[in-house]
């Protein structure tokens, strides 16, 4: 008789399917424009499994956030001793995880432009779960190199979000650039690190 092999590919579970309908529902028409309904049709599943896996939308919106900044917890077990790293080196180190994550995955900058837009009771839980963690240590490197010289003078918080931007809007939108220069650099990684080093760092 012959034996059942397990494949090594299996199918996503509900629960992944669910939450990979969700980020793709939440990144196009927001929160508000998104129903539970339309992400178990999509996810097809039943609501009521929906419902048993998540307890409700916010639910849901919360585990697709913590599983698109679920990077953050490979950075923190890298092997590299960030402190022993020069400034310039830190800062690239924490840009090129950013760049990485965007270009994997477009849906995170697609989201965080609709949420980050208004005051909400899910932006305040997304700041004090996910962004001031990168934000508050980001800045203090980009405020050191400052007043080494290393990084050019501004307002440090609108550099952090040049960077953001710089990283988000090249990925998110690389469809529309495609059609407008197909032959533009969108999908090279070290030509938007270079991008974001040029616009940080002053002229050596």
């Amino acid at each position: 008789m012959r034996t059942m092999t397990k494949s090594k590919h299996t199918a996503p579970s509900a629960r992944e399917r669910i939450l990979k309908t969700a980020k793709s529902r939440f990144a196009t028409a927001g929160f508000d424009g998104t129903s539970t309904r339309q992400i178990a049709e999509d996810a097809d599943v039943a609501q009521s499994l929906l419902l048993y896996h998540f307890k409700s939308k916010d639910a849901i919106w919360r585990a697709v956030m913590d599983m698109l900044f679920g990077f953050a917890d490979q950075i923190a077990d890298d092997d590299i001793a960030l402190s022993e790293l020069s400034i310039e080196d830190q800062l690239m180190f924490g840009i090129r995880a950013f760049v990485d994550l965007c270009a994997e995955d477009p849906d995170l900058h697609r989201l965080m432009t609709l949420e980050g837009r208004t005051q909400s009771d899910r932006l305040t839980w997304l700041i004090e779960n996910h962004l001031r963690r990168y934000f508050e240590p980001t800045r203090s490197l980009i405020m050191q190199g400052q007043q080494t010289g290393l990084v050019r003078q501004g307002d440090p918080t609108m550099l952090y979000y040049s960077i953001i931007a710089i990283a988000g809007t090249i990925f998110s939108f690389e469809p529309e650039m495609t059609l407008l220069d197909p032959g533009n650099k969108a999908q090279d990684r070290e030509q938007v690190l270079n991008l974001i080093r040029s616009m940080l760092f002053n002229d050596r």
